[in-house]
């Protein structure tokens, strides 16, 4: 037998070792607390909430502007998106430590997590597409493109679709986990942004933020089946893990929309806090937990009574968007360290150079185009006030005031996100977010000049924030 031989059945037998002993290791589990994810987008870090004490008990520093969360269905990783430096944090709930940071497309809002934790999706708002991430090896592997403005993402439980909303759009669009391929697109509401799909994966759920409704799909025929009224500003949807209760953070008329799934109608209405974010159901069932954005609290609720039993304080803007519960499962760190050395052992085997610069290379690639978009947005943020100053000077003319205001809001939209970016920890975006909902509201209800109005004063913040945020600190506002 020749030498190099003799090494690759000496390196196997390390291997199989390694493997054998993980495997003996996995075979004995440790329980642990159920534990909420909150993610706060203006302190840029997480907030863990043991469930059953209901306090906070650490908080784990990520990237910026975090918004979206989604927990590993091993309860070993959570994976945390952040929108201000386009960017995935991988947190290992052991260790309550980032452990991975995965670059993807330009605002990273939603993220899920593939039933069998093979991969997690990442609704990317600003590129309108999708990244596929690799959770072995927390790379991206597939860029899907999608509708306008993602950010609401859900896995069906059989691992084999992927639903986003589509904001602008006003439209799901359909991802084929076997191809990566979007294969059907579901009209929907105004603005849908939260997404939640039956246990049972028969019907997905989606929050239309700008028509007070949630559209009701069913997921065999891709079309829309019930459309429920609910409260103001519909964010965030959950399903009851029984599947008879579907539940509906409302941020602006800040209430909880109770809706009996077997009818689709709404059975209660439960006060809470107002910038409700994020909101999703325990494990168990038992309760509700929602993000209050305005009162930097996660409110607890009996969904047995379907009263807020609890007020648990956290950071500045909690958003705790998507599903941020850890179940109880299996301690997987002396595993996951035998898997480690195993990968080790087998890099051995590899050329690092050729690797390294392959690396290199791509990354180049990738700042030089990250580059190029970015002055793109800043010519079309430059664009946004012209076009501002135009819109108001016809007010008063011959063009119908439902199309000035629909044109106001889509460059308010526009203006709000660039604000958001360039000054994430900014107070005055909170009233800024409100003005433009508020002139959402107005549009329902077709009060074009009151929608016109609120649009400007929302406009106006966004651009305030802006111009302070390129001053010198020296100039800026105190």
């Amino acid at each position: 037998m020749r030498a190099e031989n003799i090494m690759t059945m000496r390196t196997l037998s390390r291997l199989l070792g390694i493997m054998a002993g993980a495997v003996l290791v996995a075979a004995t589990p440790v329980l642990a607390a159920p534990m909420a994810y909150i993610t706060s987008s203006f302190t840029n870090d997480v907030a863990v909430i043991d469930t059953t004490t209901k306090a906070s008990v650490a908080r784990i520093p990520v990237g910026s502007s975090p918004f979206g969360v989604a927990v590993h269905p091993a309860g070993s990783h959570v994976y945390v998106s952040n929108w201000g430096d386009n960017t995935v944090s991988v947190i290992s709930t052991t260790t309550s430590a980032v452990v991975a940071t995965v670059p993807v497309q330009q605002g990273p809002f939603g993220v899920a997590i593939h039933p069998a934790g093979t991969h997690a999706y990442v609704a990317n708002q600003t590129s309108g597409t999708v990244s596929v991430i690799d959770t072995a090896g927390n790379t991206v592997t597939h860029t899907i493109q999608v509708g306008s403005d993602p950010v609401g993402v859900v896995v069906n439980p059989a691992g084999t679709r992927v639903y986003v909303t589509n904001q602008w759009s006003y439209t799901v669009s359909v991802i084929d986990t076997a191809t990566n391929a979007v294969v059907g697109t579901v009209g929907v509401g105004a603005r849908p942004i939260g997404i939640a799909i039956a246990p049972n994966g028969s019907r997905v759920y989606v929050a239309n933020a700008g028509s007070r409704s949630v559209s009701v799909i069913d997921t065999a025929t891709q079309l829309v089946t019930a459309t429920v009224t609910v409260g103001w500003s519909p964010f965030s949807v959950a399903a009851h893990p029984s599947g008879s209760r579907v539940y509906v953070a409302n941020k602006a008329s800040g209430t909880i929309s109770v809706i009996d799934a077997a009818t689709n109608a709404v059975v209660s209405s439960v006060p809470a806090a107002f910038g409700l974010f994020g909101l999703g159901v325990t494990p168990s069932g038992s309760h509700v937990y929602a993000a209050s954005e305005d009162d930097n609290v996660v409110l607890v609720m009996d969904t047995a009574t379907n009263v807020v039993t609890d007020r648990i304080p956290v950071s500045s803007g909690p958003a705790a968007f998507g599903s941020f519960f850890a179940s109880a499962s299996c301690d997987t760190s002396e595993l996951e360290a035998a898997l480690a050395t195993a990968r080790a052992e087998l890099a051995t085997c590899r050329s690092d150079l050729a690797s390294a610069n392959a690396r290199a290379s791509q990354w180049a690639a990738t700042n030089q185009a990250l580059t190029a978009e970015n002055e793109r947005l800043r010519n079309q943020l430059g664009s946004s006030s012209g076009l501002i100053d135009a819109l108001v000077s016809v007010l008063f003319g011959n063009r119908p005031e439902s199309e000035v205001a629909t044109a106001i809001r889509d460059v308010t939209s526009v203006e709000l996100a660039a604000a958001r970016a360039a000054a994430p920890r900014d107070p005055r975006l909170r009233p800024g977010q409100r003005a433009f909902d508020a002139g959402l509201a107005s549009m329902s209800a077709r009060d074009w000049k009151g929608a016109i109005r609120n649009f400007r004063d929302a406009f106006t913040t966004a651009r305030q924030i802006q111009t302070e945020a390129s001053l010198p600190s020296g100039m800026r506002r105190r």
